[in-house]
C-alpha cells in the first residue's frame, strides 16, 4: 500500500509568482493547462470507483505522478492607487515580460470522469489583447485607463487558475485515495485470487482422484460382474449335473431299495457266519498269546546274538592286533631287508638276436630263488673273470628272496610285496627301492607303464591301491587313517620338489622333542584321500624327473625319484595310535662310467650317482656288521632314507638285470652288491605309535 500523497498545490504554491486574489499583480496573459490521461478515462474511474473482479487479473495501477507548475512571463505591473478617487500623477511604466501559467498533470491513464472546463476568464481588452495602436506618450491617461483594464484582467485570471488549481489539488486528493484504495483492493483480490487458484487445483486434483477411485470401481464392478456372469454359468451347469444325479440317484434308490431286501436275507447268513468268526477269533487269540511268548523269547536269543555278535567284533579287533604281531613276526623271519631279482623280457630288435632265447641265464629252482648265470660269449672280462674263466669257471650261482623271470607280471611281482606294504599300515617304516644298471626296468618295476593300465601299472600305484584298499576295510573295526603324499629327486646331490615348479632350496633336518624322524625343508606335502589324487602326483613328477640320454638307454634316469606316504592311524574303540611311512625308490642307473660314455654334465651326474649308490651299499653293511657308527649323512640318499633303513625298518630291494648278453658284466657287478645286501641282518622292526 502506497503512502497516502500530499496535494500537489494549495492555495499558496510555496514560491509561486501567481497572483492571490486581491493581489495587486496582474494576471497572466496565457494560462495552459497540460494534461496526459484522456477524459474517457477519468470519467471511467469516476463512474466505477471499486472494479471489483474487472481488476483482479490485471497489474494494479502504477504511482501517479502529477505536477503542477505555474511560469510567469514577463509583464509591466504598474503601481496600483490605494484609492480609485486618488489619481496620481503618471509613472513611467516598468516593463515586464507577459506571464504564462502551465500545470501539467502525468500520470497513468484512470478511468476518472473527466474535470469540468473552466468558466473562461475575462477577455482581454481588444486594444490591448490585440495589441492596437499604442497611445501617444502625452495620453498618460489614456495610458493608465489601459492599463488598469490589463491588471484587472488578469486578476480575473488569477482568481480564475487559483480557483481552477484548487479543484484539480482536490481531484488529485480523491484520486491519491481511490489509488490507493483500489491498490488495496487490487492485492486483497489478487492474494483472493491465488488461494481460489490454489483451491480449485486443490478440487480439481480431488476430482481427477474421485475419477480414478471411479473408474477403478467401475472395473472391479464390471470384473464382479463378469465373476458373477461366470459363476452363473458355472451354478447353471452345477445345476443341470445336479439334476443329472438326482435323477441317477433316485434310480440308485430304487435299486437300493430292492438291495436291502437281498441284505436282510443275507444278514441272516452273515450272522451264521460272524459267530463262526467269533471261534476263530478266540483261537487266534489263543495263538497270539503263544505268538507273545515266542517273540520274548526270540527277543531274548536276539539279545543274546548280540551280545555274541558284540563279543565277536571284540574278539576280531583283538585277532586284528594279533594278526599285526603275528604279520610283524612272519615278515621278521623273511627277514627285514629282502631282496628280489627281477630279470625284464627282451624288446623290439633285442628279440632278434638267439631267437628271442636268453641262453646265458637259467632258473634251475623250482621256488624261484636261484639265478644261474652263464659267460658264453667273448665279450671282455675283468681280470677275476677271466681267471675264473681259465679254471673253466664261467657259471655264476646267486640266491635271492625271489627271482621273477622275464615273463612274470607286474601284479605277480606286487604279490610278493603286498604284506610288506601292509606293515606300514600297521605302523612301520618299509622302504622298498629298486637297483641296477640304466634300462634294466627300474622305472618300470616301480612307476609302471600308466597309472590307468592294471596289466603294466607299477609297484608305487599298487602299493596305493592296497593302503587305501585296506584303510577303508579296517574302519569297520574302529580305525581312522590320514596320507600325507610327497615326491622328490635327488639330482646331482641337490634335492628337487618334483610337485612344485618353483625353485627353492631344500635341506635335509631331524625332527626336534628327541626324535629321529627326518623331514625336508620347503618340501610339498599334500594330504590325499583318494588314489586319484595320489594317480595325478605321480604323473606330474614324472613329467618333472630328470632324464638324459647315455650308450646305454636313449632315456636314462639321472636322478634318485622318492615317492613317501606317510600313515598316521588311531583306533577310538581299542585306543591304539600307529606310524608308518611307505618310501619307494626308484634309484638312477649303476653302469661303470667307462661304459655309459658320459661326458661333461652327464659324467658329473653319472659320479654323483655312483657316489651315492656306493654310500647306499656302505650304510647297508654297516648295519649288517652292527657298526657303532652308520654313515647316513655321506650322501642325501641315505640321510633321507634313514629312518627307512635299520633296525627299526622293513627293507625290499629290486635287483634289475638286464637280459642282453653283452650287458654281462654290469648284470654280475649288480647281483654281487645284491648278495651282499641280503646277506646283512639289520635288526628286529619296531611298532611307531603315533
Amino acid at each position: 500500500m502506497e503512502t497516502q500523497r500530499k496535494p500537489l498545490a494549495t492555495k499558496n504554491i510555496g514560491g509561486s509568482k501567481l497572483p492571490m486574489p486581491g493581489s495587486r499583480l496582474k494576471p497572466p496573459q496565457s494560462v495552459s493547462v497540460k494534461r496526459s490521461r484522456s477524459s474517457e478515462e477519468d470519467s471511467a474511474i469516476v463512474s466505477n470507483p471499486n472494479p471489483g473482479k474487472k481488476f483482479r487479473s490485471e497489474a494494479p495501477p502504477a504511482k501517479m505522478n502529477r505536477s503542477v507548475s505555474v511560469s510567469s512571463l514577463n509583464s509591466t505591473r504598474p503601481t496600483r492607487p490605494t484609492n480609485t478617487s486618488q489619481r496620481r500623477p503618471p509613472a513611467r511604466p516598468t516593463s515586464r515580460s507577459n506571464a504564462n501559467l502551465s500545470i501539467t498533470i502525468s500520470g497513468p491513464p484512470s478511468k476518472c470522469a473527466p474535470p469540468k472546463k473552466p468558466a473562461p476568464g475575462p477577455t482581454v481588452p481588444k486594444a490591448a489583447a490585440a495589441g492596437g495602436k499604442k497611445r501617444a506618450a502625452w495620453d498618460l491617461k489614456g495610458r493608465l485607463h489601459d492599463m488598469e483594464q490589463v491588471l484587472q484582467h488578469r486578476d480575473q485570471i488569477s482568481s480564475s487558475l487559483q480557483t481552477q488549481l484548487e479543484s484539480y489539488n482536490n481531484r488529485i486528493n480523491t484520486l491519491e485515495s481511490q489509488n490507493m484504495q483500489l491498490s488495496g483492493t487490487v492485492a486483497e483480490k489478487e492474494q483472493l485470487s491465488s488461494e481460489v487458484y490454489k483451491e480449485n487445483q486443490e478440487v480439481i486434483r480431488k476430482l481427477r482422484a474421485t475419477q480414478d477411485e471411479m473408474d477403478d470401481m467401475k472395473r472391479k464392478f464390471q470384473r464382479e460382474i463378469e465373476d458373477l456372469n461366470y459363476s452363473k454359468s458355472s451354478l447353471q451347469r452345477q445345476k443341470e449335473n445336479l439334476e443329472g444325479e438326482v435323477s441317477a440317484y433316485q434310480k440308485e434308490v430304487s435299486g437300493l431299495k430292492s438291495s436291502i431286501a437281498e441284505v436282510s436275507s443275507a444278514q441272516a447268513k452273515i450272522g451264521a457266519e460272524l459267530e463262526a468268526t467269533k471261534l476263530g477269533l478266540s483261537q487266534s487269540e489263543a495263538r497270539g498269546r503263544e505268538k507273545d511268548t515266542e517273540n520274548s523269547r526270540l527277543n531274548s536269543v536276539i539279545a543274546e546274538l548280540e551280545r555274541v555278535v558284540e563279543e565277536q567284533n571284540r574278539q576280531k579287533r583283538e585277532h586284528e592286533t594279533e594278526r599285526r604281531k603275528l604279520h610283524n613276526l612272519v615278515q621278521e623271519l623273511k627277514g627285514n631287508i629282502r631282496v628280489f631279482c627281477r630279470i625284464r623280457p627282451l624288446l623290439g630288435d633285442e628279440t632278434l638276436v638267439n631267437d628271442g632265447m636268453i641262453h646265458h641265464m637259467n632258473f634251475p629252482d623250482l621256488d624261484g630263488r636261484v639265478l644261474e648265470l652263464e659267460k658264453l660269449g667273448d665279450a671282455s672280462l675283468n681280470e677275476s673273470s677271466l681267471a675264473a674263466s681259465r679254471r673253466g669257471q664261467n657259471k655264476y650261482d646267486f640266491a635271492f628272496d625271489k627271482v621273477f623271470q622275464p615273463e612274470t607280471t607286474q601284479s605277480q611281482v606286487f604279490e610278493e610285496i603286498a604284506q610288506l606294504v601292509q606293515s606300514a599300515l600297521d605302523g612301520y617304516n618299509v622302504c622298498i627301492f629298486a637297483y641296477g644298471q640304466t634300462g634294466s626296468g627300474k622305472t618300470y618295476t616301480m612307476e609302471g607303464g600308466s597309472v590307468d593300465d592294471d596289466l603294466t601299472m607299477g609297484m608305487i600305484p599298487r602299493a596305493v591301491q592296497q593302503v587305501f584298499s585296506t584303510a577303508r576295510d579296517l574302519e569297520e573295526k574302529g580305525w581312522q587313517y590320514q596320507f600325507d603324499a610327497s615326491m622328490l629327486e635327488i639330482y646331482n646331490e641337490t634335492i628337487r620338489d618334483l610337485l612344485s615348479d618353483e625353485e627353492l632350496k631344500h635341506e635335509i633336518k631331524m625332527t626336534g622333542n628327541g626324535s629321529s624322524e627326518t623331514i625336508v625343508t620347503n618340501l610339498t606335502v599334500i594330504s590325499v584321500r583318494t588314489e586319484s589324487q595320489i594317480h595325478k602326483l605321480l604323473k606330474k613328477a614324472t613329467h618333472n624327473r630328470a632324464v638324459a640320454e647315455t650308450k646305454c638307454n636313449e632315456r636314462s634316469s639321472r636322478s634318485h625319484s622318492v615317492f613317501q606316504l606317510k600313515l598316521r592311524g588311531s583306533n577310538e574303540l581299542t585306543g591304539e595310535n600307529c606310524s608308518g611311512i611307505l618310501s619307494l625308490v626308484d634309484l638312477a642307473g649303476s653302469e661303470r662310467v667307462k661304459d655309459s660314455g658320459s661326458e661333461g654334465q652327464r659324467l658329473k651326474e653319472a659320479l654323483a650317482i655312483n657316489k651315492s649308490l656306493s654310500n647306499l651299499g656302505n650304510v647297508i653293511m654297516a648295519l649288517g656288521n652292527k657298526d657303532n657308527h652308520v654313515p647316513y649323512r655321506n650322501s642325501k640318499l641315505t640321510y633321507l632314507l634313514q629312518n627307512s633303513l635299520g633296525g627299526n625298518s622293513k627293507t625290499l630291494m629290486f635287483v634289475n638285470v638286464s637280459p642282453k648278453e653283452e650287458c654281462f658284466q654290469e648284470t654280475l657287478n649288480s647281483l654281487r652288491f645284491a648278495t651282499k645286501v641280503n646277506q646283512c641282518n639289520i635288526g628286529t622292526a619296531q611298532k611307531k605309535a603315533k
